[in-house]
């Protein structure tokens, strides 16, 4: 029946029933694709593959980079021939040459050194002198510095557990030891370049400028925090029971008169010092409300927030274009923006909690502005706590008190080192021959 209808239909009333029959299979289509994605799991969107956002590797024009030749040739192998591989002729001298760079690693050997302690008798003192110890002996240890200082780098540099590195130096170097050996070598080892760390402490004390932050942390099953507390140059990390302002306080010092960054945790309002809020931490508060918030109100003080601290951080950067009574006039307007802004009366849940936080910190929400050498957030802390992480991620944190000690310590140095630019095996190998043989003040901070 519907083909005879479509018999009786003229050329033109047959084109517009197709073009609406288009129309509704695209509908159809569209509407089909939006149940589909209602209907996927929450797992199964995670797997989707999604959009390159732009295209990988350098745009065109741009340089090539390939790898850097090496600075010096240890051994050089010359490949001749005498007759054409070919037809067999005899072939004379060669018309031209060109090299072929290659690098190599050379397998690792245990090197055994026996120290042999010569004892005399003194005659003037009337009684028995031995020889001290070689620059290059560890007193009382079976594994040399270059053994122990690989096996902290693969522990704390790498992220390894000590599993781990008992594989890599029985496969690479024939080196067989057990993981408690590591373990207590190391905890040794700590304890000796433990006036490293009291330098780091004391120079971060003194600093103008410093960043705090605090993760979780694990001891034999038991809920612990670490924290840490860093500059430019310095790193410096402590694992406590307590994430109260308590542990804030004792590690900064009751005299501190720098600047503090940090987030908004309330711990940190125990300390006096001048504060400097994380601007990150709040503009990434407001957007994970926007996500779930669409209301009108809620869209509209997001947008005036959003403009204000703009507007702070280009203040900042036209700092040095602006006369002295300039900048002064339009930081106390900003100011008075903000305040104003955070006394708003607020209907929408959201903005009543971020407005009391905003009134909360009011003070130290825009020291980056009139210092130029604060910046406004707490990146650098929330990327030096980063390696942390991943270690408790590898070895869900310290099995005793002395393990945490141990890692606290021997991660603080590490980090100061990397802020330094400093070479880490040499660093960590000439402290700890120093110290372990002739304790004295700190050498690398």
């Amino acid at each position: 029946m519907a083909t005879l209808n479509y018999c009786k239909k003229t050329k033109e009333e047959l084109i517009n029933l197709l073009l609406q029959k288009d129309k509704e299979i695209e509908a159809l289509k569209n509407e089909n694709t939006g149940l589909k994605k209602k209907n996927i799991p929450k797992f199964v969107k995670a797997t989707l593959p999604k959009k390159r956002k732009k295209k990988p590797g350098r745009k065109q024009g741009h340089l090539g980079i390939t790898r850097s030749k090496p600075s010096h040739i240890d051994e050089t192998i010359e490949s001749t021939l005498s007759a054409c591989p070919e037809c067999n002729n005899a072939l004379g001298t060669p018309i031209e040459s060109f090299d072929h760079l290659q690098e190599d690693i050379i397998p690792a050997h245990v090197k055994v050194t026996c120290y042999t302690k010569h004892r005399y008798w003194c005659s003037c003192c009337q009684k028995v002198v031995t020889a001290p110890y070689d620059t290059t002996e560890i007193p009382h240890g079976y594994l040399g510095p270059n053994a122990l200082v690989h096996a902290l780098l693969l522990k704390y540099h790498h992220h390894m557990p000590y599993a781990s590195i008992k594989e890599v130096f029985s496969s690479f170097a024939q080196m067989h030891v057990s993981e408690g050996a590591l373990a207590q070598a190391l905890g040794r080892m700590s304890a000796w370049l433990k006036v490293e760390e009291t330098a780091i402490l004391k120079a971060l004390r003194s600093s103008p400028v410093v960043h705090m932050d605090e993760t979780g942390w694990r001891i034999d099953g038991t809920n612990h925090w670490l924290w840490n507390l860093v500059n430019k140059r310095l790193a410096y990390y402590h694992i406590d029971r307590s994430r109260s302002g308590k542990v804030a306080q004792s590690m900064i010092g009751e005299e501190y008169d720098g600047t503090l960054i940090t987030d908004f945790y309330s711990a940190y309002r125990k300390i006096k010092s001048k504060k400097q809020k994380c601007i990150v931490h709040l503009l990434r508060e407001m957007n994970r409300c926007r996500t779930s918030d669409t209301s009108k109100e809620f869209q509209v003080h997001y947008k005036k927030l959003k403009r204000i601290l703009t507007d702070a951080h280009r203040l900042k950067e036209k700092r040095s274009e602006l006369g002295p009574l300039v900048f002064s006039r339009r930081l106390t307007l900003l100011k008075e923006r903000l305040l104003t802004f955070s006394c708003g009366a607020f209907t929408n849940k959201n903005w009543q909690r971020l407005s009391k936080r905003l009134l909360d910190y009011y003070e130290e929400l825009l020291i980056f502005v009139s210092h130029p050498n604060i910046p406004a957030d707490n990146n650098h802390a929330e990327r030096l706590i980063r390696p942390n992480v991943i270690n408790r991620n590898r070895s869900f944190g310290n099995r005793s008190r002395k393990g945490a000690d141990t890692h606290a310590t021997l991660m603080s140095i590490l980090h100061s080192l990397k802020l330094q630019e400093q070479n880490l095996f040499e660093s960590f190998k000439l402290a700890y021959l120093s110290h372990r043989q002739n304790p004295q003040k700190a050498l690398l901070f």
